[in-house]
């Protein structure tokens, strides 16, 4: 999940810590931050919070963030993150590329409009040096050893969804043929060398753990049982406290409940996106599970849990919405039918399907859902489930309009005196010639 509340250094502001408060109000046994780049100029978008150069670091920013999400004893931990070729222009040079571990750019659509877009905000990336690739490993270090100063319980390892280390561990974006990417076991050194890298900086009590794909859902990509051996591998290797499942890439964004990836009727019932392959590799690994994506309701949640499918049950996107939901499913006085989340739905966003852009339905849902979260954070007011897509773009246009007004207002009093001197000139011009 991505706030979108990074604004001036990017550093922690007091925008995000009002969302915060409120989540960590909310009687959760554990606070997953939303992404914080390890390296400013890869974000995944221009808003995200990042962690800046060492001389630019400002730690009471993050002191404060870290006080916020724990100040009613919730143990918060940061997902850190590097946006590999998926970051678009803005936070680098204009002619400075992206960087992945092979130069295969991101796919937006095949068709000529959202080519031409991709090659202009994207771009192809670069295929990273072992220098690049250290510097890399680097930052993930540093921005767990800031974390620990901050006072944060640990950090997750963004490696999911086809960000820098995601492009890593997948087949389809990693074609290297060297340490890094000749055997489907070399792909996992980028991630090894970041988990040592920062299990070396940081004291044993401090979590770090990993968030992965359960398969790209795309032709060429990580399958399932790529990465069950990823999984499996990451067992033997040591040093992860946990694991999050997901799946998908911006590619083919399974990771929003859209039609990228196939479910059971079984897995329908039990809600969570990627619940069947939490259950085969259950006994693959003895590092806790935490399963995110689908989870609505108590029953479903009480099934994962006591089916030993996970050991943990992640919600995002309801709780943009219902920021108490967990009060309200652990509450025993309120009955199993009406333990639940909110249910809502995102009006306006069908229309959107129709641009030629791969995922843009699944994207402004994701939209709407950072939308509610300005509204407590920027707006300090409360989420509105009844909120429109074209309702809430009309509301930005007036906006735009509005603070455009007096440029407007001015650009025609400037255009109207160039009229009025042209025409005094050219009168006079006149006078001039007949005398």
């Amino acid at each position: 999940m991505e706030e979108s509340l990074g604004s001036g250094d990017n550093q922690p502001n007091e925008y995000i810590y009002r969302l915060y408060e409120r989540w960590a109000k909310g009687s959760f046994g554990l606070l997953l931050t939303g992404n914080v780049q390890v390296d400013e100029r890869y974000p995944g978008l221009m808003t995200d919070i990042m962690i800046p150069s060492k001389d630019k670091i400002d730690i009471e920013k993050w002191k404060r963030y870290a006080d916020v999400c724990q100040s009613h004893g919730i143990p918060t931990i940061v997902q850190i993150n590097h946006a590999g070729r998926q970051s678009p222009l803005g936070k680098r040079p204009y002619k400075q590329p992206t960087i992945a571990p092979s130069p295969i750019p991101m796919s937006i659509g095949d068709n000529i409009l959202a080519r031409t877009l991709q090659r202009f905000v994207i771009g192809t990336p670069e295929e990273m040096t072992r220098a690049q690739i250290d510097e890399a490993v680097e930052k993930f270090a540093d921005a767990a050893e800031i974390m620990v100063k901050a006072g944060f319980a640990g950090v997750e390892i963004h490696a999911s969804h086809g960000y820098l280390v995601s492009s890593f561990l997948s087949p389809k974006t990693n074609k290297r043929r060297d340490e890094y990417g000749a055997t489907p076991k070399d792909r996992m050194n980028f991630l090894f060398n970041i988990v040592d890298a920062i299990k070396a900086v940081v004291p044993q009590r401090f979590a770090v753990g990993v968030k992965l794909n359960s398969a790209d859902f795309s032709a060429g990509g990580l399958t399932e049982e790529e990465a069950h051996d990823q999984i499996r591998w990451i067992n033997e290797h040591g040093g992860i406290d946990f694991i999050e499942i997901s799946g998908g890439t911006y590619e083919a964004p399974a990771m929003a409940g859209t039609e990228y990836q196939p479910r059971s009727e079984r897995t329908r019932t039990r809600e969570a996106y990627f619940i069947d392959f939490a259950v085969k590799v259950r006994n693959t690994t003895t590092i806790p599970l935490i399963v995110t994506g689908g989870f609505r309701t108590r029953e479903g949640m009480n099934d994962a849990i006591r089916s030993n499918a996970c050991d943990f049950i992640g919600i995002s996107r309801p709780t943009c919405i219902q920021f108490n939901l967990p009060a309200i499913l652990l509450d025993q006085s309120i009955s199993h039918k009406d333990a639940q989340a909110l249910q809502y739905d995102i009006r306006g966003v069908q229309i959107f399907n129709i641009l030629p852009f791969t995922g843009v339905g699944s994207g402004i849902a994701t939209l709407w859902h950072n939308w509610q979260m300005h509204r407590v954070a920027i707006e300090n007011r409360e989420p509105d489930p009844t909120l429109t897509v074209h309702g809430k773009i009309l509301t930005i246009l007036l906006k735009i309009l509005k603070k455009s007004i007096p440029s407007i207002i001015l650009l025609f009093g400037i255009l109207f005196i160039s009229v009025l001197i042209k025409q005094f000139f050219s009168k006079t011009a006149e006078k001039m010639t007949g005398l």
